[in-house]
């Protein structure tokens, strides 16, 4: 017995070793697709969830990294199964569209129950056990044809913000950096189980090109395009600009709007930063987000939209459609949508053009996407001259107020007087927890222009309005243009904090309340009660939640 116990004792880690191994080597597909399910071995498991598809892990692995572990429902089909999804779908890509047809996802899905009738699926039902959903079936062939194959299934989690395949693809796995895992608000960048063949990668480019409209070879060796699915954006790089082969970046955008109240309820943002932003936009401010990729630049520049008030007429400027214009104008914003795209290799001349129109159409508040070297001089000079209209948002690459100050300035030769016409900056960052794998986003600062070119003044000190909040030249200067005291200005500010800090609240338990329609509702509420002198901001809280909860049948 004692042998025995030893020999158990020796033998156990090896098994362990050995089940790693083979786990971490193993490799799985099915017929109809060219990527790889590779095998991650042990690991402990922090968070798993279902997406329309597939099952989702997410794994600490022993190596250190972190596993993004996907099983989509069609690698699980039983055999019959899928063999018949592969006849389908080469029944579909056998048989040509004929002249004028575009095969589009319509089509497709038509020809694909048409396969399905010519394969005798419905004659064979009553032979034995049916076949998958027929539906499904012709789904997934719509999605191995003329869709995005295997990464579709990704940019279905609402986790995912980007996707990677760094070339060459068939020796690197597909890289994910996902947002909100185990309800933090970390952005956590993940290995995943799925390795692309080459000939995959040919079919995702191919299907851009077509859905764009653009070329894409070693003469024009790079491509950036909207996928036309679920909001996401492509970027495809390639010999000789990647010298082992074709690259691609996916950035996915979130399928609800962002709004200040969503931005608190995942630790963005505190209650007193949110009103604070709120008062200077609806103050028509002048304002610049700054920070590094990924911070969440241009995710507050979409909350900030929904604080204007209905009366306010917005232009909007961006190469890429990220801003909720369609949202807004569904809820009766004047928005009107100006888009730079590059479709012929000239996006700085297009966007100094689409700027140039910006500056002519009328008194608007401006709001950039993403202001570029190109564009700045031109800008603050329309804001010098009171052409930029009464308000100017966008964001800029840069970590924080000085060095946005020293970039525009020094580097791209703005005048330090012109740039004086900034309101105030807000500066976004990415921080890492005791040098965790996790990064938390969070405002950093919020700063106001001083006296003097190049100093500046903080108006959020930990989270809180600074103790001289009402000494600060922006909100003076709304106060004046609103006739209201200082008392007033203050009230105003804690209304809009309280009523934030409600919406929040019932957000934990109805994610509704933290959609852009209650952030209009509430900001409606204050206007009416702002037109009373005797203003009291807890009666207008207090009657704001007793709205809601009217509205929403909540004791």
């Amino acid at each position: 017995m004692r042998i025995l116990r030893e020999n158990e004792e020796v033998r156990a880690p090896i098994l362990s070793s050995l089940t790693r191994l083979i786990g971490s080597n193993m490799r799985e597909k099915p017929s109809f697709s060219e990527a790889w399910l590779i095998g991650t071995g042990l690991g402990e498991e922090v968070e798993q969830y279902e997406i329309p598809g597939a099952k989702v892990s997410i794994r600490n692995s022993a190596d250190g990294q972190v596993d993004y572990v996907m099983i989509p429902d069609e690698y699980r089909l039983e055999r019959r199964d899928s063999e018949l999804l592969r006849k389908v779908i080469d029944e579909v890509s056998s048989r040509p569209p004929g002249p004028g047809i575009r095969p589009d996802r319509g089509y497709i899905h038509s020809k694909a129950r048409e396969a399905l009738n010519r394969l005798g699926v419905r004659a064979n039902k009553d032979s034995g056990r049916a076949v998958a959903d027929e539906e499904r079936i012709c789904s997934l062939a719509v999605r191995y044809t003329v869709g995005y194959g295997i990464l579709e299934t990704l940019l279905e989690d609402p986790h995912i913000e980007d996707v990677y395949v760094d070339a060459p693809c068939d020796r690197n796995r597909v890289h994910v950096t996902v947002n909100g895992i185990s309800g933090f608000n970390s952005v956590v960048r993940c290995r995943s189980n799925i390795m692309l063949e080459p000939v995959e990668m040919d079919h995702l480019v191919s299907r851009l090109c077509r859905v764009s409209g653009l070329p894409f070879s070693e003469t024009h060796p790079t491509l950036e395009c909207d996928m036309g699915f679920k909001g996401a954006r492509a970027t495809a790089v390639g010999r000789p600009l990647s010298p082992a082969g074709t690259a691609l970046a996916l950035r996915r955008h979130s399928s609800r709007p962002w709004t200040l109240t969503r931005m608190m309820r995942n630790g963005t943002l505190s209650a007193e930063t949110a009103a604070l932003i709120s008062l200077m936009v609806d103050g028509r401010s002048t304002m610049m987000i700054c920070g590094p990729r990924g911070a969440g630049k241009s995710s507050l520049l979409s909350a900030c939209l929904f604080e204007f008030p209905l009366s306010q007429r917005v232009l909007t400027l961006e190469d890429t459609r990220e801003l909720p214009v369609e949202t807004m104008q569904s809820m009766g914003y004047k928005v009107q949508s100006i888009l730079a795209d590059d479709r012929n290799g000239e996006s700085n001349e297009r966007s100094r053009d689409a700027l140039r129109l910006s500056l002519r159409m009328g008194e608007s508040a401006l709001v950039m996407g993403e202001v570029r070297g190109e564009e700045v001089s031109m800008l603050y000079e329309g804001m010098r001259t009171g052409r930029a209209g009464s308000t100017v948002l966008g964001t800029m690459h840069g970590e924080s107020a000085l060095s946005l100050y020293e970039r525009v300035v020094h580097d791209i030769g703005v005048s330090p007087e012109a740039f004086m016409a900034t309101d105030a900056i807000i500066s976004l960052g990415l921080n890492r927890p005791r040098g965790s794998q996790r990064m938390r986003r969070g405002i950093r600062e919020i700063s106001e222009i001083g006296e003097r070119p190049g100093e500046f003044r903080s108006l959020i000190v930990n989270g809180d309005w600074a103790p001289d909040i009402l000494g600060s030249r922006t909100v003076s200067r709304i106060a004046s243009a609103w006739e209201m005291t200082g008392e007033e200005v203050m009230g105003n500010l804690k209304a809009r904090r309280d009523m934030r800090s409600f919406l929040e609240e019932m957000g934990r338990d109805d994610e509704e309340s933290l959609d852009p329609a209650w952030i209009r509702l509430a900001n409606d509420h204050l206007s009416e009660c702002m037109s009373r002198a005797d203003m009291d901001p807890e009666e207008v809280s207090k009657s704001f939640e007793d709205m809601y909860r009217r509205r929403r049948g909540v004791d």
